[in-house]
């Protein structure tokens, strides 16, 4: 029986976490572990819409071992480890369109303008940009088993814990080798890093 029904009604009755984004609650995670019990899995953006809840419930309460979640301030740190993949798919979902750009992340740096809190991309890859980490209240590192195979990104989400946009190392048979094992040392890093949600 699908797990749906109950698992949206614990949802609903959750409460956020005052310091950022929501962060499941016990309850809620035993729901979502319900529900990510069956594979293929559903993408977080998926789960959450499907419960009318924000991504940060879901992706704070996948089992152990699908995901981990640091604090936005966190985030030069985690950008860095993502420069050192091979290649990655940058995804944006705005409006219900659905960009992708395949290419290496560059590098960046906060603007030297008074006032700004852009950190401005170098235009050293396909990928430009001029991204707010002040708006990035969470960023979890997902690993999951799609429908076309595991499914593998970093997802930057904003302070309501809507999705900003996710870094994901491919699908399935198209991801590159090496990119594994460098998306398993930027899992490693976000476990030694400040935490989206309170421990214990």
């Amino acid at each position: 029986m699908r797990h749906t029904l109950a698992a949206a009604a614990l949802l609903l009755a959750g409460t956020a976490h005052a310091a950022g984004p929501a962060c499941a609650t016990p309850e809620q995670a035993r729901a979502i572990a319900g529900l990510y019990a069956t594979k293929p899995h559903k993408q977080t953006f998926m789960a959450a819409a499907e419960l009318k809840v924000p991504e940060s419930v879901i992706a704070s309460g996948l089992p152990a071992g699908m995901a981990v979640g640091v604090a936005g301030s966190e985030f030069q740190k985690v950008w860095a480890a993502l420069q050192e993949w091979e290649l990655a798919t940058t995804l944006l979902r705005q409006g219900g369109h659905v960009f992708e750009v395949v290419s290496r992340i560059p590098a960046g740096k906060m603007s030297d303008r008074p006032g700004s809190k852009f950190f401005n991309l170098e235009h050293s890859t396909a990928l430009n940009g001029h991204l707010r980490p002040d708006q990035v209240g969470a960023i979890y590192a997902v690993k999951l088993e799609g429908g076309e195979g595991p499914l593998r990104a970093v997802l930057f989400l904003d302070e309501a814990g809507q999705s900003a946009f996710g870094v994901f190392t491919g699908e399935g048979g198209n991801q590159p080798p090496a990119v594994a094992a460098q998306f398993d040392r930027t899992w490693a890093l976000l476990k030694t890093l400040a935490p989206a949600c309170p421990q214990g």
